[in-house]
């Protein structure tokens, strides 16, 4: 196993460490050209600390709206080093305006008592309607240089010191806080580090989003390990997909992250004439998690990519979350990724899952399910209700270890409900494990449950966009009610010109076909009308709040 450079007991030192030990790893920016070494980056963050230090910015929670350039690097740093904790603020530029967006962000700084948001030029018109939401707030100058002023000693950084502040996405509920020390950082970027045998000699690519938990603790586990790391802005991804995957590949590029569905976007963008000539073999691992993992994209990947070199066992289904500060359970690096089939029917009555071997000729519905492999280093996981040594028992997944939250900010009640009377983190999330790996099945808030049966909302949704007719296959399901008895949901975007009786009729004969139910009410909706959270994920819990909102209007 390659030896871990990640060191020291906060991110400041960590850097520091890195400087010393390998100062001239270094981060570079594709479309600005930029680049900055890890020994260059020690000496701007320490200066920036300073600055901040200067401007009263210390032992306080501090928003980022910066873009992924050297000045994102710098600032981070900075904040670590004068002592204040940081969250990156969740402004995706592709979910609209500046001033939608502000709305948004105003409802979390008020919340977390932000009172310091620094900024770079390419937020500026963001961080100024934020402003004039959130009384009181001062908006810093992130490309601000020094002034020179000796600000004295700088504060003492412990190891128990907040240092970010991760706000959850709000697939099935309001965005919290998820309170990260520079302890449990650090542990959870070795975890990474250790379970997916990263080295210096890795060359990551990024284009996730730092706001989410993947982006910016998938390119702090790289470049403070050592590794030379390439970041793209999220929108160079999404719109040019075929260019960036070039670019890896000229580049030697070993490692990649992202959700599940940017691999569909990156299959459905790159042909045979796009692979031409492209070499691949480099490729190490494709992580792939923040969103249930579908086994046809699996399947996909795999016979796509295996002309430019890419070996099987590239694809890597893991599966974690912000309360872990990441990572919680990766396969074994190098393995082929496993699918199994389970009883649909078992799912549903006796919350046991059981693997067959085959399709056999039962005639039972059959799932297929994804295993993300093993508990990451210090990490331990537990399904509530399994018993010992017992494998199969479907439960919610519970988490212990020392990247694990300290608890929600300023999360009163919601702390009690997140942990169990004995320590363990509820993570939401329903799992089963079969032979010590982990199978994630889907959120227990989004579990829709008719007539005591259980139906899984992704496994609903796969059926529906199979209908011809839906816009892009963009649909979600969610529990429902009549007022006397749980229903089934589906929400579907219809393009212009399609008959929506029709495709109304098709949807409920698929889903009955599929699954033996007919209790199910299927809402046709414009393109575009669903929305996702800022990771990706279908906000099914909003959008039935808007359908009953539009049926009670």
């Amino acid at each position: 196993m390659p030896r871990a450079l990640l060191a020291g007991e906060t991110l400041g030192a960590s850097l520091a460490e890195l400087a010393r030990q390998s100062g001239r790893s270094s981060a570079t920016f594709p479309e600005s050209r930029e680049k900055i070494s890890a020994a260059e980056l020690d000496v701007a963050a320490t200066d920036a600390a300073a600055e901040f230090h200067r401007l009263g910015v210390s032992g306080e929670l501090v928003g980022v709206l910066v873009t992924t350039t050297p000045t994102f690097f710098v600032t981070i740093f900075g904040l670590w080093r004068a002592g204040a904790a940081l969250s990156v603020l969740p402004a995706p530029k592709e979910l609209g305006s500046a001033e939608r967006i502000a709305r948004r962000l105003a409802a979390i700084v008020r919340a977390a008592g932000i009172r310091h948001v620094v900024a770079d030029q390419g937020h500026a018109e963001l961080a100024e309607r934020l402003a004039e939401l959130v009384t009181g707030l001062q908006v810093l100058d992130a490309g601000q240089r020094p002034s020179g002023a000796h600000p004295g000693m700088l504060p003492v950084v412990g190891p128990d010191g907040l240092a970010v502040v991760q706000f959850t996405s709000g697939s099935t509920s309001a965005p919290k806080g998820v309170m990260l020390t520079h302890r449990a950082v650090l542990a959870g970027l070795l975890a990474c580090v250790v379970s997916g045998e990263f080295s210096a000699d890795d060359i990551f690519m990024q284009w996730v989003p730092t706001f989410h938990d993947m982006g910016l603790i998938g390119l702090l586990s790289h470049w403070l390990n050592g590794a030379q790391v390439h970041v793209f802005t999220p929108s160079a991804f999404l719109r040019r997909p075929a260019r960036v995957l070039r670019y890896f590949g000229e580049h030697r590029g070993t490692v990649i992250t992202g959700p599940n569905f940017s691999y569909d976007h990156l299959l459905d963008a790159v042909g045979p004439d796009q692979l031409a000539g492209l070499d691949l073999s480099s490729w190490r691992l494709a992580f792939n998690g923040a969103e249930p993992v579908n086994p046809e994209t699996v399947r996909r990947f795999g016979q796509r990519f295996a002309e430019a070199g890419v070996s099987p066992s590239v694809m890597y289904p893991v599966y974690g979350l912000a309360e872990a500060t990441l990572a919680v359970s990766f396969p074994r690096p190098g393995s082929a990724v496993r699918i199994v089939d389970i009883q649909r029917a078992s799912l549903e009555a006796d919350s046991t899952a059981v693997r067959l071997a085959g399709r056999g000729d039962s005639g039972d519905a059959l799932k297929r399910a994804v295993s993300v492999g093993y508990p990451v280093h210090g990490m331990a996981v537990r399904i509530a209700g399994e018993t010992a040594g017992g494998d199969t028992a479907l439960g919610e997944i519970q988490i212990r270890g020392d990247a694990v939250t300290i608890g929600y900010y300023g999360g009163g009640s919601a702390d009690q409900k997140l942990f169990t009377g004995d320590g363990w983190l509820r993570t939401g999330d329903l799992g089963f494990r079969l032979d010590g790996e982990l199978f994630v099945m889907g959120r227990r808030k989004e579990m829709i449950v008719v007539h005591g049966q259980n139906f899984f909302p992704e496994d609903v949704e796969s059926i529906v966009r199979e209908v011809p007719g839906l816009y892009q296959k963009r649909c979600v399901a969610f529990p429902a009610s009549d007022g006397y008895m749980e229903r089934m949901g589906v929400i579907a975007e219809v393009g212009g010109g399609t008959a929506t009786d029709d495709l109304r009729r098709q949807i409920t004969r698929r889903i009955a076909g599929e699954l033996s139910l007919s209790q199910v009410d299927v809402h046709l909706v414009e393109p575009k009308w669903l929305t996702r959270t800022t990771s990706g994920k279908w906000q099914r819990s909003l959008a039935a709040q808007r359908i009953a909102a539009r049926r009670d209007a």
